[in-house]
């Protein structure tokens, strides 16, 4: 039985964001491929409590769960500040005279943590998620006896870009990467750039969806739009643009459900404006809509919402950021303008014309079943790892 160690900052089972979703999605891939999992998160990054603890223990995702605490209580303020506080200051700051422009999120104290671990057992090897956190496996003769992958969810750079230094935030993201015998990039633009630049193998994996059960189901659709999103900077820019922009060209009578955290963002308060602010199944949502909209005018990576309503063969009106990353960027079941009018135009489009719905309709589940469906991936996944 092979044996990884699987580092993730946040709790996988909080399916509210895409990060989490594809972290889970790699979990349930070593899951059926009967590895040893030994799970490690950070406590205060995941917003973990005990009660999420015993959730995920008993989730059968991992043999062995670890959430540690990359500080230390404040209750003894002496020993937090010459035990922890101080020394950590020098280790996140060793470059301080010429910053990195890059987030360091490995504090001292979970770095030897995480050594503690890798001491006690020998990995086959070791999954590290974000480049942020690549450092755990530096300078770590420990980590040496694994094969070190690193899935880099996205491009931190051009997350930071108005930030820092563009050029010392790559030649460190690159570094970074490089630390890893091999990359996973989760769109074909991230593929690209990383194979470029960095010293490893850089492999494709793309989202991992199961292909939904009831997708042809036929039942009544409730709404005319669905809007998934999280509230990260780029969805607050993004719904305001729809809100501001696009919106008010609508019908008022169109039926638009909203799910995820973004709605804490939203002021507008309409009776054709369905508002779920976290959805354990999202199934019973996109199967009653018709289509679903991903306005995105920033941000970087494949968008998560984007592969899920291919899944159910919902056609997808987007700007251009929406198919970022997608491996097909025509005839895949998205209509794509960055101006409100053709956006609204599209919309009605689809809602008005039964033959141009059914034509993004069958585009969107071809997608879909070609390049995000789970066996499929898992299949791909198998030679990166090797199972036969």
């Amino acid at each position: 039985m092979k044996k990884v160690l699987f580092f993730m900052p946040d709790n996988p089972l909080k399916k509210n964001a895409g990060n989490r979703t594809r972290a889970l999605s790699m979990l349930s891939y070593f899951r059926s491929r009967n590895f040893e999992i030994d799970f490690v998160s950070e406590y205060y990054t995941g917003r973990w409590n005990d009660t999420d603890i015993k959730a995920f223990e008993q989730s059968g995702l991992a043999n062995n769960t670890y959430v540690i605490k990359k500080k230390p209580s404040k209750k003894n303020i002496l020993f937090y500040l010459l035990f922890y506080k101080l020394p950590n200051f020098f280790y996140q700051n060793k470059a301080w005279f010429f910053p990195l422009n890059f987030p360091e999120l490995v504090t001292l104290r979970f770095k030897r943590a995480f050594k503690k671990i890798l001491k006690n057992k020998d990995y086959d090897y070791i999954f590290i998620n974000y480049a942020s956190w690549a450092t755990l496996i530096e300078s770590n003769p420990l980590a040496d006896r694994s094969v070190k992958i690193i899935d880099t969810h996205d491009f931190i750079t051009a997350q930071l870009q108005r930030k820092v230094n563009i050029g010392q935030s790559f030649k460190e993201e690159i570094r970074r990467i490089s630390l890893f015998d091999m990359a996973l990039a989760i769109s074909v633009e991230e593929q690209y750039i990383f194979s470029q630049f960095c010293k490893n193998k850089v492999a494709l994996a793309p989202m991992m969806l199961d292909k939904p059960q009831s997708v042809d189901t036929v039942g009544e659709k409730s709404f005319d739009l669905i809007y998934v999103a999280s509230d990260n900077i780029h969805n607050q820019k993004a719904a305001n643009w729809f809100f501001k922009e696009v919106y008010p060209l609508l019908p008022t009578d169109l039926q638009l459900c909203v799910i995820g955290q973004i709605n804490e963002h939203l002021s507008i308060n309409a009776s054709n404006i369905t508002s779920v602010n976290f959805a354990e199944d999202l199934s019973i949502y996109y199967l009653k809509a018709k289509v679903a909209i991903c306005p995105m005018l920033t941000g970087t990576g494949t968008k998560i919402k984007v592969v899920e309503a291919l899944s159910y063969g919902l056609p997808v009106v987007c700007n251009t950021r929406g198919i970022d990353g997608l491996i097909d960027k025509t005839n895949n079941g998205c209509l794509v303008s960055d101006d409100p009018v053709e956006f609204k135009n599209y919309i009605m489009q689809l809602l008005t014309d039964e033959s141009a719905y059914q034509k993004q309709a069958e585009n969107a589940l071809a997608t879909f079943n070609l390049n995000y469906e789970k066996e499929s991936c898992y299949r791909k996944l198998d030679t990166v790892f090797k199972i036969v």
